[in-house]
């Protein structure tokens, strides 16, 4: 069946399409399903920060990690290939980015910090969304204290920012 033959029901992907769930017969439930669904609420403002930090950490922890690979093969001077090492981790932080924004709605640092987009970024935004994602990450986070509805990162991605749901 090719895109134009689905029905209106085949053509939505849900938006966790990628979580393994447990069976409900694995909880007891004897095959019925819960009929309350929990909201996410919107993420404190220290998680938002957080999300920032966490960036930025996984950048430096792919520099770290070339670093200390260089010099575990016996590689001397490893200052002279601490720009290489950095821009291995940016590269490595955006190719990441992008994925992870397009798949999972979140940065590696906002999902690390239990923070994702409220609704699917469009594929044109992406782009902007990692921008602003490393300009916050520069920015130590300050951005974030604007809250989830005002945060760069929900404006560039064009919907709110909230809790990942916990199962």
């Amino acid at each position: 069946m090719t895109r134009v033959e689905e029905g209106p029901e085949q053509s939505e992907i849900p938006n966790n399409w990628d979580v393994i769930r447990e069976s409900a017969e694995d909880d007891g439930l004897g095959g019925e399903m819960e009929s309350t669904i929990e909201t996410p609420a919107s993420p404190p403002k220290i998680n938002l920060l957080a999300s920032s930090w966490a960036d930025a950490v996984v950048a430096l922890a792919v520099c770290t990690a070339a670093l200390l690979g260089l010099n575990a093969t016996g590689h001397q001077g490893s200052l002279v290939a601490l720009p290489w090492a950095a821009t291995l981790g940016v590269v490595w932080w955006t190719v990441a980015a992008v994925a992870l924004v397009t798949i999972r709605q979140g940065t590696p640092g906002m999902l690390l910090a239990g923070v994702h987009f409220s609704s699917r970024v469009a594929p044109r935004r992406v782009g902007i969304v990692v921008v602003t994602a490393a300009l916050c990450s520069v920015l130590a986070g300050l951005p974030g204290l604007l809250g989830a509805r005002r945060s760069p990162l929900a404006i560039a991605g064009g919907s709110t920012l909230e809790s990942v749901p916990v199962d």
